[in-house]
Order: structure tokens, then C-alpha cells, then sequence
């Protein structure tokens, strides 16, 4: 049985940090962030304003008509992505569950009160991780997953246990980074040792003269046909599959080498590259 409170539920996490800095900007921000305006807040932290989160979903085929009924939100931060999905009538219930206290205990309540207003209550704070779900076999409709599976040290593990609580043709909608799948290890390992400026640092609330690797701070850089293969392997099969990208002229000229369409935002989408893989994924 989890343990509770007034605000969020406590879940037993399953996935230990593998650096002592793993989690530190989360925290940072949390604290930072959590008297702003809900709008900043989601700027500061997934780089996206709220009503371009539900535009995403739209544009992703569908995305927007998986989710329904009662889902779960794989490393859901501050609930910005579960708060604009939860205005939907056809949900009634999200479990946001997040790593970082600090983010649920601070940030979550002012997303879903701006957000959802007199229901905030249908999205459910949850401080646990994606690795350990403490919800029965086969009791949701759909989860989701916002830039947030890159972190995990197993992905398939993650995936299994989201497939676990779904329903037999339950949805997961992913979004997430994805890389070419001719892009060569060495370039996979100098992504993941590049140290953080101090501009970085500084716009993250840390200490400027700190050495922080991407590698410290949890990244994992996967292949577009590696993230098929744990799809595959946890139990998934792949509904819809699209390349998202902020129209820039950069963008229109790097091309994906899987064959897959490429959706051109005229917003930011954020995050490495202002690029990102769309899957609807299916229980098998």
C-alpha cells in the first residue's frame, strides 16, 4: 500500500540514481520556479508553453484520440502535459508520477489549479518513479510520456511496467529525442560527456563553477530503431510513428534516415535540436 498525503501519494521508487547530480536540476528549479506565474513555469521547464503541448498531441496522429478514460504520465515534472490532457471530458483520471518531491510538492499544485481549476483533483500528484507502479495489472486506459523516458537507466524495464498496467489495447503516446540510426557511438558518448557552461548552470540556479556532464544529469541518447526494439520488446506494437520539429531552416534540411514523416511546428517544441519522435503505441 502507498503511503499519502493531503497533496500527492508516495510510491516506492525502484530506479536508484546513478550520479549524485542526477536529479539536482529538478530540484534547483522547483524551488526557484514554484512562486512564478504557471506559464513561466512551463517555459523554464519543458521549454513549451501549455497550449502548445495540446496542440502536439493533436498533431500527432492519433494521439489526441488515445487519450480517454484513466491513464498514467511517466515522468510527468510539473504537470503541465498531464493538466492540459485532464481538461478533456473523455479523462477522468491522470497519475502524474514524478521522481523529484520538490516538483510535485512545489510546482504541481500551481499547474493544475491555473490549468484545470475546481478540477485539479483529476490529475493525481504522485511522487514515485516509471519503474515501479503501484497501480493493478491491466487497470488503465492509456499513459503518456513527455521527454521523460530518455532518463530511464532500463527502458525496456520501464516499458514492461507500463505495459503491465495497461488494458489489453491500451495506449501509450510517447513523445520523446531520437537520434539517426547511422549516428555513430563516439558521437552518442561525446553528446552525453559534453559539460554544461556556465550559462546553463546559472540559468538552472547551480553553483557556475560545478563540473556537470549530461551524462550526470541523466541523459541517454537512443537510435530511432533502438526505441522500436524496446517498444517491441515490452509488449508494444507502433500505431503511429512521426518526426516533430520546430520549422526552422535547420530542421527542413536535416532529414531522418527511418523513411518517417516529418511534422513541421510553427512553435517551439523545446529540448535537443527543437526536435523529437511521436509514437502511438498499442498493448500488444
Amino acid at each position: 500500500m502507498h503511503e499519502s498525503n493531503d497533496n500527492y501519494q508516495i510510491w516506492q521508487k525502484a530506479q536508484a540514481p546513478q550520479s549524485p547530480h542526477e536529479f539536482l536540476v529538478g530540484r534547483t528549479l522547483a524551488q526557484e520556479l514554484c512562486e512564478k506565474n504557471y506559464r513561466d513555469i512551463a517555459m523554464s521547464y519543458i521549454f513549451i508553453t501549455p497550449e502548445d503541448v495540446e496542440l502536439t498531441f493533436r498533431l500527432v496522429p492519433g494521439a489526441w484520440e488515445a487519450i480517454k478514460g484513466v491513464g498514467v504520465d511517466l515522468g510527468g515534472g510539473i504537470a503541465c502535459v498531464s493538466s492540459m490532457l485532464a481538461k478533456k471530458d473523455e479523462v477522468k483520471k491522470i497519475y502524474c508520477v514524478e521522481y523529484t518531491e520538490e516538483l510535485v510538492k512545489l510546482c504541481q499544485p500551481v499547474l493544475k489549479k491555473e490549468i484545470l481549476g475546481d478540477q485539479a483533483d483529476k490529475v493525481v500528484s504522485v511522487v514515485g518513479d516509471f519503474d515501479n507502479l503501484e497501480l493493478a495489472d491491466g487497470s488503465l486506459d492509456f499513459a503518456i510520456a513527455w521527454d521523460s523516458v530518455h532518463h530511464s537507466h532500463q527502458p525496456i524495464k520501464t516499458l514492461k511496467e507500463c505495459r503491465r498496467v495497461l488494458k489489453s489495447g491500451g495506449h501509450l503516446v510517447f513523445i520523446d529525442r531520437a537520434h539517426n540510426n547511422d549516428t555513430p557511438q563516439t558521437e552518442i558518448e561525446r553528446m552525453l560527456n559534453i559539460v554544461y557552461d556556465k550559462e546553463y548552470l546559472r540559468k538552472n540556479y547551480l553553483d557556475e563553477n560545478m563540473t556537470l556532464t549530461r551524462r550526470d544529469n541523466g541523459e541517454h541518447e537512443w537510435r530511432f530503431h533502438e526505441w522500436n526494439e524496446f517498444f517491441s520488446e515490452a509488449g508494444f506494437s507502433v500505431k503511429e510513428l512521426v518526426v516533430l520539429k520546430t520549422d526552422t531552416p535547420e530542421n527542413r534540411i536535416l532529414k531522418n534516415d527511418a523513411d518517417l514523416v516529418e511534422i513541421f511546428m510553427p512553435f517551439n517544441l523545446g529540448g535537443f535540436g527543437h526536435r523529437k519522435v511521436g509514437f502511438v503505441l498499442q498493448t500488444k
